[in-house]
C-alpha cells in the first residue's frame, strides 16, 4: 500500500533505488547513528538484495519527496498475535531537518494503528543519537527505559533508550 502527504509520499523498494539505498549504508554518519554494522555495499551486491527482498515480518518503504528517493522508513519485528513492530528510518543528509522523517513516520504509525491494527509502536535509539530521540517523543512516544551498553561503535559501547507509542495514546492525541 503506498502511503502519501502533501509532502511525502511511501512507496515500495524498485531496483531503481539501489543507489539511495548503497549511500544510506555506506555513509559514515548513518552508520555511527543507527543499530548494527555496516560493510562498504556495492551497487551490484545492493541490487541483488532488492531482488531478493521477501514478505517477512518487515514492511519497507522508499521514502520520496518531489519524485525524488530520499530515504527509507521500515516497519520491522511485525508481531501478528501481540499486535507489535518496530519503526526505524534513514535519511540521506541532504533530507534531514526538513521535516520529512515527521512526515514518514506519522504515515507508517497511522497505517499500523488504523491499517494494521497493532497495539503498540516501538523505537530504538543510540543514545547519543539526539535528534532521533526528539524525533520520538514529538510523534508522542514514551521512553520506556534504558538498555545499557547494547551497542558497540567506535570502540565504544552505547547505551539504546526504548520508546513506544500505544494505539489509545495515538488517538487520545490525535483527537480533532
Amino acid at each position: 500500500m503506498i502511503l502519501k502527504d502533501d509532502i511525502v509520499l511511501l512507496r515500495a523498494i524498485e531496483e531503481d533505488d539501489a543507489r539511495v539505498l548503497m549511500d544510506l549504508i555506506n555513509d559514515p554518519e548513518v552508520e555511527n547513528s543507527v543499530f548494527g554494522w555496516s560493510y562498504p555495499v556495492s551497487l551490484s551486491s545492493q541490487k541483488k538484495w532488492i531482488s531478493n527482498i521477501t514478505n517477512d515480518t518487515a514492511v519497507r518503504y522508499i521514502i520520496e519527496v518531489g519524485q525524488e528517493a530520499v530515504g527509507v522508513a521500515i516497519i520491522s519485528s511485525v508481531d501478528m498475535k501481540n499486535r507489535t513492530s518496530n519503526m526505524n528510518i534513514k535519511l540521506l543528509k541532504s533530507a534531514r531537518g526538513r521535516g520529512i522523517a515527521t512526515h514518514a513516520l506519522n504515515l507508517i504509525i497511522q497505517y499500523c494503528f488504523e491499517e494494521l491494527n497493532m497495539h503498540c509502536l516501538t523505537a530504538n535509539v543510540i543514545e547519543r543519537n539526539e535528534d532521533s530521540r526528539k524525533l520520538w517523543l514529538k510523534l508522542g512516544f514514551n521512553e520506556d527505559g534504558i538498555l545499557r551498553q547494547r551497542i558497540y561503535k567506535n570502540g565504544t559501547y552505547h547505551n539504546i533508550v526504548s520508546y513506544s507509542l500505544l494505539k489509545e495514546e495515538y488517538y487520545a492525541r490525535n483527537r480533532k
